[in-house]
């Protein structure tokens, strides 16, 4: 019964999100068909209204020649002339000057030209989707024919002939294509965790609360079955049964009314079926923290692809160091207050919960997008970001919290993928759709919508997160007295081991390699703000479907923390692959790669340092938990500090190498250093 009803929900969720797949692959290829159509029939009239205005001008200007007496064949330079407009007007690629001969063998229209006949794949690719949505529309590929006539004494003497530059065509369409896709791919992926909440709680929940309450009366339990608080078909049908149970229990007490000698026999029947018994319910899930956590981490994303920009826009010699340093400055003073605010945010979760710690934590976050919003010097955007720190050092341990203690020590690299997985949904989300609006609307708006989403965050956590979980375990030993998590877990020589060598430089390749180095190395190759964020988004696009995935890998495995170690090595030896490269798609694929090395880190790491935690006495899970992200904040502010201050003097590509070089070999040797532990440990077993 157990195996078929799983088997039958496992293969109604693959069907649902399969089909919601199918469903949202088909509408977000019709939006870009259509939304490329629609942006090439709107931006046709504009270039052709922009060629007509030019052709104007070359008009004007040669017929005030004309009538000054100059001769139509003694003009001198038109060539420069005109050379100099197609200079300037970059939606035109040729301008011609053309004798009224000449001009009658002029064609009815004129397609719009390519400047450079060796079109890219993806700019051909799209150009078609746009010709496809066309047709559907049916709306036109090509331009009227724009020309002037140059008239003189009456006659026309010559016509301006101007031609529309295709490539300047496509370059607009390959940005709004990408631009779109990534707001689909947010939207799809938004969508996504509503439909596993959606799901979990209005699908599997009632199905699994049927199932525990028919597996409950196969077993001889006779009491109240757990219903939920909603009244669906599958809540009546248990409280169905809960009405026989219920006539049961009234059939008893009346025959043990009666009395004689089938009270004794009634009252064995009550105890071994528990027919006054209540059986609980299922608690708290993982579930209930996925989209108050997703918003939040959505709204806080927002401004990463941009932050080091912003500071430098609002840079002003009063300001606390030099541009380049400052630049910098608000990820490290974030990563800073987060590090030392977390500890005391874990002791503040262990007493007084997670859902108030949630709540409150939201004060000072969007306290600090609104002053980012209304800040005029890069001092007010540190102390802004700073305050959001506080906030979000709050926020993310009660939510990491909440998911570690209802999840069970089988399945932590599962359960921490999902913490993992939401994160890195939200800052694929976020630093897309922040760099997008950041594009159309400025810096300071982005904070602002920011602020927004927080709120709703806010709403969302009240309603959702559940105050039933768990009490924090403290292993404790006969007459030991509660130490603090530092004292302790500063004598566990793998947890130290784990933070110098494995987290701390992960987090400085996070914040200085990708939140620092990556932004401003681009803006130097001229790469557009959107562009930015599409790059940096990558990295997360990769994580979320990789994520799960190696997270199963290293349970099966059984070896978390040699899965951290060469993912460490890997992750500096990719860095690498920038020095000497200074291109936009060299570092679009050391992003990528970096993608598919921390895929296997993020979770893994995690497990790794709970399980050497787990060695310790007197650690709760979230003290373990909490100073672990301390101490990767360490390496938070060290990244953007280090590689503000090596881009002083060395160039980006010696930049990367450096930083890669160093991480590498802390991972070799972290491998090193831990083969040496087990040799000693086997040794030490050998000769006991």
């Amino acid at each position: 019964m157990k195996v078929s009803e799983r088997t039958l929900s496992s293969r109604f969720s693959r069907r649902l999100f399969l089909a919601t797949a199918v469903a949202m692959l088909v509408a977000g290829v019709i939006s870009l068909v259509i939304t490329l159509a629609e942006f090439n029939a709107g931006l046709t009239p504009y270039l052709v209204n922009k060629a007509e205005a030019v052709t104007t001008k070359v008009k004007l200007d040669i017929e005030y020649a004309l009538d000054a007496g100059v001769p139509f064949s003694r003009l001198r330079g038109i060539d420069s002339y005109i050379e100099d407009l197609v200079q300037e007007h970059h939606e035109i690629i040729d301008i011609r000057l053309v004798s009224a001969d000449e001009a009658e063998d002029a064609p009815d229209v004129v397609t719009v030209v390519d400047r450079n006949e060796d079109k890219t794949i993806i700019s051909g690719a799209i150009d078609s989707l746009a010709g496809v949505g066309a047709v559907i529309l049916g709306q036109g590929t090509s331009v009227q024919t724009i020309s002037s006539d140059i008239v003189s004494d009456g006659q026309v003497v010559a016509q301006v002939w101007a031609d529309i530059d295709r490539d300047y065509v496509n370059s607009k369409m390959v940005s709004v294509f990408f631009d779109t896709l990534v707001i689909l791919i947010a939207v799809s992926l938004v969508a996504m965790e509503v439909i596993v909440v959606i799901y979990g709680s209005h699908l599997a929940a009632p199905f699994q609360m049927v199932e525990t309450a028919v597996q409950q009366r196969a077993s001889g339990f006779f009491g109240i079955y757990y219903i939920g608080s909603r009244h669906g078909r599958l809540e009546r049908f248990v409280q169905t049964l809960n009405q026989s149970q219920a006539n049961l229990r009234d059939r008893v007490d009346l025959l043990m009314a009666k009395g004689g000698a089938v009270v004794e026999p009634l009252q064995e029947f009550v105890r071994r079926h528990q027919i006054s018994s209540k059986s609980s319910g299922p608690g708290a899930s993982i579930i209930d923290a996925r989209i108050p956590m997703f918003v939040f981490c959505f709204a806080e994303e927002l401004q990463k692809s941009f932050l080091p920009l912003f500071v430098a826009e609002y840079y002003s010699e009063s300001d606390l160091f030099s541009r380049s340093i400052m630049q910098g400055l608000p990820i490290s003073a974030f990563m800073f207050v987060v590090a030392v605010c977390t500890p005391f945010a874990g002791k503040l979760v262990d007493r007084f919960g997670n859902k108030p710690l949630f709540i409150a934590g939201l004060v000072p976050a969007i306290a600090g997008y609104l002053v980012c919003s209304t800040a005029s010097s890069a001092n007010e955007i540190v102390f802004g970001r700073s305050l959001t720190a506080i906030g979000y050092a709050v926020i993310t341990i009660s939510c990491q919290s909440y998911i570690a203690a209802v999840i069970d020590a089988k399945n932590r690299a599962r359960g921490m993928a999902i913490f993992v997985g939401v994160l890195m949904t939200a800052t694929m989300c976020g630093t897309a759709i922040g760099a997008i609006l950041a594009d159309w609307l400025g810096y300071k708006p982005v904070f602002l919508v920011a602020t927004g989403l927080a709120l709703v965050a806010g709403v969302l956590g009240w309603f959702m997160l559940s105050q039933d979980l768990p009490k924090p375990e403290v292993k404790l030993s006969a007459g030991e007295v509660k130490r603090s998590p530092v004292t302790v877990l500063a004598r566990n020589r793998q947890f130290i081991l784990i933070i110098l060598f494995c987290a701390i430089p992960a987090k400085v390749i996070l914040t200085g390699f990708l939140y620092l180095f990556v932004p401003i190395y681009l803006a130097s190759l001229d790469a557009t703000q959107s562009e930015i964020g599409r790059v940096m988004m990558l990295y997360s696009l990769i994580i979320i479907p990789l994520s799960p995935l190696a997270s199963r890998f290293a349970d099966q495995m059984g070896k978390n923390l040699w899965v951290v170690i060469i993912s460490t090595v890997l992750s500096g030896i990719v860095l690498l692959g920038l020095y000497q490269s200074p291109h936009v798609a060299g570092v679009l694929l050391v992003v990528a790669a970096l993608g598919v090395v921390h895929s296997f880190l993020k979770a893994p790491l995690i497990v790794a340092a709970m399980e050497a935690a787990e060695k310790s006495p007197d650690i709760t899970r979230t003290g373990a938990l909490s100073l672990l992200r301390t101490s990767e904040r360490i390496g938070s502010v060290i990244g953007p500090v280090v590689v503000a201050a090596l881009l002083v003097t060395l160039s980006f590509g010696q930049v990367a190498a450096l930083l890669g070089a160093t991480v590498a070999a802390l991972g070799i040797i972290m491998a090193i250093l831990t083969m040496s532990q087990k040799s000693n440990r086997d040794n030490g077993t050998l000769h006991a």
